[in-house]
């Protein structure tokens, strides 16, 4: 016996129904076709986003800082890498040019091997460039002098030589390049002294405190790009950002020229001390 899909309860058709319950109901509704999931490339194109802001802000940022203070700034990780020389080469070469056992030839060599030489004329413990010139090139001519007068038996270029030896000596001491990362600190504070005093030996005014706690913030940063895991200097490293965005913030108060032109060379924004400090986000 035939019979359609509607006419008893219960009949299962599969001729372009829909089963509701127990029940088989035409129908002629159109069945859309199934949407393609895009999901993988919305998130592929939301991280390419991202990337492009990030690198932007990268950039914006690095303009910013790019300024004759910061640039003066010595970083000890650049600074050890290029110039620096150890004292145990030093020790040989002034002890080859002193004894002189060497050929011309050789010393040349050697002194040609040497590619990091303590030259940048920079010097730890604030010393000044004329005191070293003082030290290494007119020191070492008058005590030649002397020691030629004094002893008739010592022939005179003998006694230069070993002078300008022990000057050569001195001046690698003194240089930065053979100093430590805390010598490095306190070179870039005496360059924030000079750059922002607004007399000679000022080291109170806000301006030098600012500059003080930056050179101090973009060293804790080098370091903690290094050492991630260092959470105690992190905490030390928000804790000088409040204080350089208080500081900032009085100056405002006193003198609004003043606080732009410091914004300026410290290479900061207005939103920087202003807005929310963020706590720096750990490197990976």
């Amino acid at each position: 016996m035939f019979c359609s899909p509607i006419q008893k309860a219960g009949a299962v058709s599969v001729y372009r129904g829909v089963r509701i319950g127990a029940r088989a109901v035409h129908t002629t509704t159109t069945v859309p076709a199934r949407r393609r999931n895009n999901r993988k490339a919305e998130l592929e194109a939301q991280r390419a986003a991202e990337a492009e802001a990030a690198r932007r802000a990268q950039e914006q940022l690095r303009k910013l800082k790019d300024t004759k203070f910061l640039n003066s700034l010595v970083k000890a990780d650049r600074l050890f890498e290029s110039t620096q020389i150890s004292q145990q080469d030093a020790a040989i070469s002034s002890s080859m040019a002193f004894q002189d056992k060497a050929t011309s030839g050789e010393s040349q060599q050697f002194d040609a091997g040497l590619k990091r030489l303590a030259d940048s004329g920079r010097y730890s413990c604030n010393i000044k460039p004329e005191e070293v010139r003082m030290v290494t090139e007119i020191a070492p001519k008058a005590l030649a002098g002397s020691e030629g007068v004094l002893n008739l038996y010592a022939p005179l270029e003998i006694a230069a030589k070993g002078a300008k030896t022990q000057a050569d000596i001195v001046r690698r001491i003194v240089a930065l390049e053979n100093a430590n990362s805390k010598a490095v600190v306190h070179y870039n504070i005496g360059r924030a002294l000079d750059t922002f005093g607004r007399s000679e030996g000022d080291s109170g005014s806000a301006e030098v405190q600012a500059a003080v706690w930056t050179v101090r913030i973009n060293n804790l940063e080098d370091h903690l790009r290094v050492n991630r895991k260092d959470h105690q200097n992190r905490r030390a490293y928000t804790k000088l950002l409040h204080r350089r965005a208080k500081m900032l913030k009085y100056l405002k108060r006193e003198s609004l020229e003043r606080y732009y032109l410091c914004l300026k060379q410290l290479g900061l924004t207005k939103e920087m001390v202003e807005g929310e400090i963020v706590p720096p986000k750990r490197v990976e």
